[in-house]
């Protein structure tokens, strides 16, 4: 299971390793790019489903043996579109395939899979590549686009959040300054921080971007000028040193850890707050 943020870079790196399956020549790279080759089924659809007449017609192509190669390789590209029926249909096949017959599932949801494919699958985690997170992202302004490559965050995510990534990178641009200041009120922002996610993801998301900001003012303090996810000034004064923006970093990983075990998105912000003034 290949699984990744931005489906572009799931199906570059799945056709390479298939080519490589079927053996790294000219002839093959041809064939495989123009959707021809006799021992490569590539399962992909527009529609927001893969259904399960679908899959079945795969499980009967994959039960033929090879043409050209050793081996027959069977793509499904966004396998989270599967429906119930689908991936029931295709489990059995996962466990006891024809020999010689490898899969390939991509992914860019994989809590929309069941987990008895996931105990299944061999699990891959394939970032995506700055052009490809580009592409998938044309709402997005030149600046978010470089938070995003800068930070890899999951393009997919971002993209299905509309305008509410821009306010929650702003706010996390706020949040960071008045949080490095000291400011009396920061913990009345960490709630506007909290009030703007949905999810766990979303909670997730603003700490990454949080995160950020602070490692480019840690960058900026020691002098590194090689990290610059944010177009803003950075924090500067008496009160911004390397040893403070570490500690916050540091809090920024246990909050991370303790969204992990569902402790309240609230107490984990206000608990990094105080937790940073040591």
């Amino acid at each position: 299971m290949f699984e990744g943020d931005t489906i572009e870079t799931l199906r570059k790196y799945s056709k390479f390793f298939a080519l490589h399956i079927f053996g790294s020549n000219t002839r093959n790279e041809m064939l495989i790019d123009s959707g021809n080759h006799p021992d490569l089924y590539y399962l992909s659809t527009a529609e927001n489903t893969i259904k399960k007449e679908e899959i079945e017609q795969l499980v009967r192509q994959m039960n033929q043996k090879p043409i050209e190669s050793d081996y027959k390789v069977y793509i499904i590209e966004q396998f989270e579109k599967l429906t119930p029926q689908a991936e029931n249909s295709i489990l059995k096949f996962l466990e006891e395939p024809p020999e010689k017959t490898i899969a390939i599932l991509l992914t860019i949801n994989k809590s929309g899979i069941l987990p008895t494919i996931h105990s299944r699958s061999q699990h891959i985690h394939i970032q995506g590549e700055d052009g490809d997170r580009e592409d998938s992202l044309p709402n997005l302004s030149e600046a978010e686009t470089k938070t995003v490559n800068a930070l890899s965050l999951n393009a997919h995510h971002v993209n299905g959040m509309a305008e509410k990534f821009s306010d929650m990178r702003g706010e996390a641009v706020n949040f960071g300054t008045r949080w490095i200041h000291n400011h009396p009120l920061v913990l009345i922002d960490a709630k506007k921080m909290v009030d703007l996610c949905d999810d766990r993801k979303d909670y997730e998301l603003m700490l990454q971007l949080l995160s950020g900001f602070i490692r480019q003012a840690l960058h900026q303090t020691i002098g590194l000028d090689d990290f610059k996810p944010f177009d803003t000034p950075m924090p500067k004064g008496n009160d911004v040193n390397a040893v403070k923006l570490s500690r916050m970093l540091e809090e920024i990983q246990k909050a991370n850890q303790l969204l992990s075990f569902n402790v309240n998105p609230m107490l984990v912000f206000e608990g990094m707050v105080i937790g940073a003034k040591g």
